[in-house]
């Protein structure tokens, strides 16, 4: 029997509820771990700031805060992103491609966001999101860590 053909399974299946399966403690354990290898995520590292908010929703407070955290770390803030897309998946979003291609492109080393819940409030989603962060060897770096539960 092939890998994929395994009946175990190591995470739910899509479009089942998995917030039983996926701890925020394990979510920020993930992001650190991918974090290591980040080409730089110290000082002199240049970031954007990724806000998403539901439509019609004021992104000036989160932007405010995350500045002040960059301003703090000695990064500079290559870029600032707000998605107004509210709960959407960021696959589907046009704000977070925007995010990928600055990443990917090398103009920032990183992504800070007010917490995981502005990428994605879906675990499997979320990460997701980090393993495609991480494949530009960039970081990603919050506010608020995952809490725990």
């Amino acid at each position: 029997m092939t890998t994929s053909q395994s009946t175990t399974h190591t995470q739910p299946m899509g479009g089942e509820d998995c917030s039983h399966y996926w701890s925020k403690k394990r979510l920020e354990r993930l992001r650190k771990s991918l974090n290591t290898d980040a080409i730089i995520s110290r000082a002199g590292a240049r970031v954007v700031l990724y806000v998403k908010t539901l439509p019609g929703e004021d992104p000036t407070p989160h932007f405010e805060q995350l500045r002040s955290k960059a301003r703090g770390r000695g990064w500079t803030v290559h870029h600032e992103i707000h998605d107004d897309a509210g709960g959407i998946q960021p696959a589907k979003s046009e704000a977070w491609h925007e995010l990928l291609t600055i990443l990917g492109g090398g103009s920032a080393q990183g992504v800070l966001t007010p917490s995981y819940r502005h990428i994605s409030i879906d675990p499997t989603y979320y990460t997701n999101a980090l393993d495609e962060i991480a494949e530009y060897r960039c970081f990603a770096s919050l506010l608020i860590p995952e809490p725990s539960t």
